[in-house]
């Protein structure tokens, strides 16, 4: 399912490595946008972005030794962290696997914000603990003010284990981190690729009972698949769990978050350690400290907030009010949620200090598979 030509690196005039096409060099990097939204300071741009980590979507092409099987072992449908992780546990085990992902590239910024203890202790078997580590900052302190007054500053979020605290790291840098890793076991991200379907045969005898259809959706290409295991990391809209007729039922609720990754100017007397600022009137925010200076603030933002968004947005457009004068959630700016985090931190004061690395809208539901085996199949 590639999307190029291999990219194979002129080894003209070095010793030893002329004809071996195993030897592999880096392509060229690219620059890459991290956020849709972006601030009145600018844009924010990744200017190293190896294209290797675009696996099958790369510019360059594919390393001249991948050579994807018609049968393998596991096919991993979704290459998130968990998709990822699969990928790398089999790949230490000797057992063959494909994995796929819709985007055409891991995630830029954003998301998840950091992993515990036992995490680190899983991937420390495989030897990148280190690598997330070197990351982002340690949580072991945790800050909470209510209406301009300390409430709490003490230790926080520790462990028995030797990986003690919360540790800070984006989940496009955790996917970043196992794709090195698998192009070291000479295995890469299949992007912009579906399962469009699959079937299983109940024969038991079949080796490969798992027959499987991928689709490029860039080229509209197909392929059949055929493996002993299918693993379903593809997400809330999994194609897998659709396919068993499982349940994904939850519950949802008015209350927005404004999340915004930037670096800050602020007098608030802990910038920026983890925790939260609460007001009584505005709702609250929370404070998340991240790699190069950078700062997670997740701002509430409620019902309760279109009023003082309207006055606001009224004075900056006249014609607000004649255009309707209604505040839809997902159309709020970032000078916006900047403004109600103001609102919140009084007395205290905070202005962008940097462009935007990323910024969401993010409506807090709960969803849950009600269970892990459809009873039919």
């Amino acid at each position: 399912m590639a999307t190029g030509q291999p990219w194979v690196f002129d080894h003209t005039g070095e010793d030893g490595i002329e004809n071996d096409l195993n030897a592999y060099v880096t392509p060229p990097s690219k620059e890459l946008v991290t956020s849709d939204a972006h601030n009145d300071i600018g844009i924010n741009v990744i200017r190293t972005w190896p294209s290797i980590y675009d696996g099958t979507n790369s510019p360059h092409g594919v390393p001249v030794w991948w050579n994807p099987a018609g049968k393998v072992d596991v096919l991993i449908s979704g290459a998130g962290p968990s998709g990822l992780a699969v990928a790398a546990s089999l790949a230490r085990q000797g057992v063959s696997f494909r994995i796929l992902d819709k985007s055409d590239a891991p995630l830029a910024a954003g998301r998840a914000d950091g992993v515990q203890p036992r995490f680190l202790e899983t991937i420390a078997s495989w030897g990148l603990a280190s690598e997330v580590q070197e990351e982002g900052p340690l949580i072991e302190r945790t800050a909470i003010y209510k209406d301009g007054q300390k409430l709490f500053f003490n230790r926080s979020h520790q462990s028995d284990s030797r990986y003690r605290g919360l540790h800070v790291i984006t989940q496009g840098q955790i996917e970043r981190i196992y794709i090195r890793d698998l192009a070291r076991h000479k295995a890469i991200v299949e992007r912009n690729c579906t399962l469009s379907d699959y079937t299983v045969c109940q024969d038991r005898d079949t080796t490969y009972p798992i027959r499987a259809t991928i689709k490029n959706e860039r080229t509209g290409g197909v392929q059949s698949v055929q493996a002993k295991f299918l693993v379903g990391s593809d997400g809330a809209a999994s194609t897998i769990r659709k396919g068993l007729n499982i349940p994904f039922d939850g519950v949802s609720t008015d209350i927005y978050w404004g999340i915004m990754d930037c670096i800050y100017i602020s007098d608030y007397p802990h910038a920026w350690v983890f925790g939260s600022v609460i007001s009584s009137k505005h709702g609250g925010c929370v404070i998340i400290p991240r790699e190069d200076g950078y700062i997670r603030l997740y701002t509430q933002l409620d019902i309760s907030m279109a009023g003082p968004l309207a006055v606001s947005r009224q004075a900056r457009d006249p014609t607000f009010n004649e255009s309707g004068g209604k505040i839809d959630v997902h159309s709020i700016t970032p000078e916006e949620v900047l403004e109600q985090a103001n609102r919140i931190f009084s007395p205290y004061k905070l202005k962008f200090g940097a462009p935007l690395s990323w910024f969401a809208i993010w409506k807090s539901k709960a969803d849950l598979m009600m269970s892990l085996r459809n009873e039919e199949n």
